[in-house]
């Protein structure tokens, strides 16, 4: 009896979601439920609906929007490496020559 395994051609690439790609699936979702979340409470309130349900949709709808736009800008590791980016030091001070003097003698203590 032959057996059949399907090739998996996908399984280097990013998990995509509707445009959405890696953690951008998870700011999405986290913007929808916050948006439910508000809209339960705006109605709790005793907002009128009429009020709540434009704001809720305008809302979510430019917070997808702006979770689209970082998903296509940055791709999938890019917002977090553009975060590294950020922390890391522009420039670096030293006002001695001891630490270098010392590496070299380290070094050459190795040998």
């Amino acid at each position: 009896m032959i057996t059949v395994y399907p090739i998996h051609r996908a399984i280097a690439r990013p998990v995509t979601f509707k445009g959405f790609q890696a953690q951008y699936i998870l700011y999405a979702a986290a913007v929808l439920i916050a948006d439910l979340l508000l809209f339960i409470i705006l109605y709790c309130c005793k907002v009128n609906p009429w009020v709540c349900i434009p704001i809720a949709i305008a809302l979510g709808a430019t917070a997808l929007y702006v979770v689209g736009r970082l998903s296509r800008k940055y791709g999938e590791h890019g917002l977090t490496k553009l975060r590294a980016a950020r922390r890391m030091p522009s420039h670096i001070f030293c006002r001695s020559r001891l630490p270098f003097i010392q590496l070299n003698k380290r070094s050459c203590d190795a040998i």
